[in-house]
């Protein structure tokens, strides 16, 4: 190929895509995991073969392969652009002021009761570590995770991986049927889940949080009749369970968080939720096995129950 261009001009992005399409050796399944379409794949990897000015994939209707040229650069770019990750987090960490500054992403479900004992935990094991945490949903910290925004995802029913996500098991929690204070099993000590089959069962969307969609699709199935699982926001369901014969699942720590109006109820037979961690393979964090230490410590802490022998009621304002 004739007009190659010098080395240093080359966009980063497109070797990337290309490392991706050369792991896969597909350029359907690079388009899913790298939320690009087949055709923006295609175009990143043709883009770099004239800037390069060599072949480095064949192509027919049914497999890709690597060229000699494309093995040859998947072999050497791999070690290269693991480096420059780590020194980018590495230059970021040094820039910070006060010791380095570990960030943890994490869903909603992970900041009622695992995170804030595991910081305390953190605090004996390593005093001069800094940790500041974000809140995203299920898709937005796979996105944070892939793309090294943090150093360690923590959720409940973590549903993504990949070769390139490593994950590990934390320790589990019982849910807890949430309903408005006026709802008929309002002053139960506890349910089953026979006993709200027959009412509007609420989960967060699927699109932006799949495994908690997952999680109480699974439980449904225990019921029969099986219920209605309508997808909804959070303020959204909260204005629902207070007006309407609806019922909503949390982790059982739900109840140090719980809104004015609402009531948890413990769950006698459902599956309790696992809590899980997730790291990029790319880059490993640093403190790696302080964070997990701490994470599992603190999730073996029995969770907050709905009452000690029986309910517990919201008495704070409703949260968006």
């Amino acid at each position: 190929m004739a007009g190659a261009y010098p080395a240093d001009l080359i966009d980063l992005r497109l070797l990337r895509t290309f490392m991706a399409v050369a792991q896969d050796l597909s350029f359907t399944r690079t388009g899913a995991r790298l939320f690009l379409t087949q055709q923006a794949v295609s175009s990143h990897v043709r883009a770099l073969e004239a800037s390069l000015g060599v072949q480095l994939f064949r192509r027919t209707t049914r497999n890709v392969t690597l060229t000699r040229a494309g093995a040859l650069l998947q072999e050497r770019m791999q070690p290269v652009l693991q480096a420059m990750d780590e020194a980018i987090i590495d230059a970021r960490e040094a820039d910070s002021l006060g010791g380095e500054i570990l960030v943890i992403g994490h869903t909603a479900s992970a900041g009622h009761q695992l995170l804030p004992h595991a910081a305390g935990v953190l605090d004996r094991l390593s005093p001069e570590l800094q940790v500041r945490t974000e809140q995203h949903t299920e898709l937005g910290l796979r996105a944070a995770v892939t793309e090294g925004r943090v150093h360690l995802g923590v959720g409940l029913e973590l549903t993504f991986g990949g070769n390139r996500i490593a994950s590990q098991a934390l320790g589990h929690e019982p849910w807890c049927a949430v309903v408005g204070a006026q709802h008929p099993l309002a002053a139960r000590d506890r349910v089953s889940t026979a006993e709200l089959a027959g009412r509007e069962w609420l989960s967060w969307p699927r699109s932006s949080h799949p495994g908690h969609w997952r999680a109480i699709q699974r439980i449904a199935s225990t019921a029969a009749p099986a219920p209605v699982v309508t997808e909804t926001w959070l303020s959204l369901a909260h204005a629902r369970l207070t007006t309407a014969d609806a019922v909503m699942f949390q982790p059982a720590s739900y109840a140090r968080h719980l809104p004015q109006g609402l009531v948890t109820l413990p769950l006698e037979d459902a599956p309790s939720g696992r809590f899980s961690a997730v790291w990029s393979t790319l880059t490993t964090p640093p403190y790696l096995d302080q964070l997990l230490s701490a994470l599992a410590e603190a999730a073996r802490h029995p969770a907050v129950s709905a009452g000690s022998g029986g309910r517990a009621t919201g008495q704070s304002p409703p949260r968006t």
